[in-house]
């Protein structure tokens, strides 16, 4: 929540006799309590609702950013729930023979597909077998173009053959020296290729045994309540999925009067980004300044009486600074000696919505004794 800043006016008027005042006036301005409708979230804005000087009510959308991505992931979401609540539901219901049939088939092609890449990788047939092909005999002919190029380093160093003849064995050399480099990268990526494809048959046929075993023996009471957790986990991750999506619509959070708008449609918000500013309706203050000497007479919730052009209604003290302040020179009265002053705001309840921001009031305040 922000406040409007103002320049204020401070006016003070000692009522009674000079040696034993009563009352003290204090002249301010009335503000307006301000609420920013903040972004939690970054963005596109694709639509703005509201317009600067238009009547907003709260929970009502100001603005939305594109929630696509976030609608995307909460249907996921939502996906994963009604599987896992299927899935509880399967067990708690028991397993189906047909169950246990679709299951043992699914263990038994997945053992055929690890036997398959076993024997590939036994019989040299596989990918890196093929690959440490290619790498031998790139490596064969680099060997033998190398010997080439010396050859022809030495007889040009001898003057024996021309500059071009040894640029040519050069080109040579880096050529079957880049195959070589090609040829060694790509061994090392069928081997990485090949290990992963055995560790994930190895891991899927492991899982399928598993199930089968799970399937035939029945659900207990523990795989119940794993998948019981499991499922509320989910949901939990649902939940936060949502919230956020809750999240892309920029809502008021109170009835009040859209006071400033800070971006358009198309523009990038970032999180924390304030898209507008909302003064709430009937939630008014007056600002002011009381010297320090006087700090002493007024205390929290004090209820005073408050004098505008519209008439005379009670208010009460919200705030009072505990930092003192030099009031301007040009602000000062005849009475304060020191300058410095405390800020002090007190509320009031503007029902009927008289009042506006910047109007002028004075405040009385008893110079009561401690």
């Amino acid at each position: 929540m922000k406040k409007l800043l103002v320049v204020l006016t401070t006016v003070l008027i000692l009522s009674g006799c000079s040696t034993n005042p009563e009352s003290l006036t204090l002249k301010g301005d009335i503000q307006n309590i301000i609420i920013s409708s903040v972004s939690e979230v970054p963005g596109k804005i694709i639509q703005m609702n509201k317009q600067q000087g238009e009547l907003v009510k709260k929970g009502e959308i100001i603005a939305t950013i594109d929630n696509t991505n976030q609608k995307y992931l909460v249907d996921q979401l939502q996906a994963v729930v009604d599987m896992k609540k299927a899935k509880l539901e399967e067990l708690e219901a028991g397993t189906r023979p047909e169950q246990i049939e679709q299951a043992s088939s699914q263990v038994e092609a997945l053992k055929a597909q690890l036997d398959l890449l076993t024997a590939e990788t036994d019989s040299g047939s596989s990918s890196v077998a093929i690959a440490q092909d290619m790498l031998d005999t790139a490596q064969t002919n680099y060997d033998y173009i190398k010997s080439q190029y010396d050859v022809a380093l030495n007889s040009y160093n001898d003057g024996i053959i021309a500059k071009s003849n040894f640029d040519l064995a050069t080109f040579n050399l880096d050529t079957a020296g880049n195959q070589l480099e090609i040829s060694t990268r790509q061994l090392q990526s069928a081997k990485i290729k090949s290990d992963q494809g055995l560790k994930a048959a190895k891991a899927n046929y492991d899982a399928a045994i598993a199930g089968l075993n799970l399937l035939q023996s029945g659900a207990t009471e523990g795989s119940i309540n794993i998948a019981l957790a499991d499922l509320n986990q989910s949901i939990a991750q649902l939940n936060q999925a949502q919230n956020t999506l809750s999240k892309f619509d920029i809502t008021a959070l109170a009835d009040g009067i859209v006071i400033s708008k800070n971006f358009e449609i198309g523009d990038v918000v970032i999180a924390g980004g304030n898209i507008a500013d909302v003064a709430i309706s009937n939630d008014i203050y007056v600002l002011c300044y009381i010297p320090d000497q006087y700090l002493d007479k007024i205390y929290y919730n004090q209820e005073l009486s408050v004098t505008t052009s519209q008439g005379t209604q009670t208010g009460r003290v919200s705030y009072i600074s505990l930092t003192l302040e030099y009031t301007p020179k040009d602000k000062q009265s005849t009475s304060d000696s020191n300058h410095t002053a405390s800020k002090v705001k007190i509320a009031i309840n503007d029902s009927e919505g008289i009042l506006k921001s910047g109007m002028t009031a004075e405040v009385l305040i008893p110079l009561i004794s401690k």
